[in-house]
């Protein structure tokens, strides 16, 4: 089953997204940094969800090599009040969506993998 790459260096704000896209039928894995985000796999991965900003890195950045490596891959972002700079950079590669309002992430989420049928 293709999962969700889910990056944030929020514990707390990796841990309740990915629990309610968990609820929601798919299978995350989940990254506290670029660097783990890195090392996944891509060819396994529906979507991925990258927090804008990052510990010692940015989103955009992240999501720039992960499209370099896989172009075509579903990115969106999410973000609790980050610079308009790099939200404008987000959005040049998916939506961004702001935290905690998690309703709209995951209808991006469904519309670009469904969960699988049980």
């Amino acid at each position: 089953m293709p999962s969700i790459l889910l990056v944030d260096d929020s514990g707390v704000a990796r841990h309740a997204v990915a629990q309610r896209l968990r609820a929601a039928g798919f299978e995350v894995h989940e990254a506290a940094s670029a660097a783990e985000a890195r090392a996944v796999p891509l060819a396994s991965l529906a979507c991925a969800i990258v927090d804008v900003e990052l510990d010692g890195d940015d989103g955009p950045t992240l999501a720039a090599e992960l499209l370099a490596a896989r172009p075509g891959l579903p990115v969106a972002f999410f973000t609790a009040g980050a610079s308009s700079e790099l939200v404008d950079r987000s959005r040049a590669h998916g939506p961004v969506f702001t935290k905690p309002e998690l309703a709209p992430l995951l209808a991006w989420v469904r519309a670009v993998q469904p969960p699988p049928t049980k």
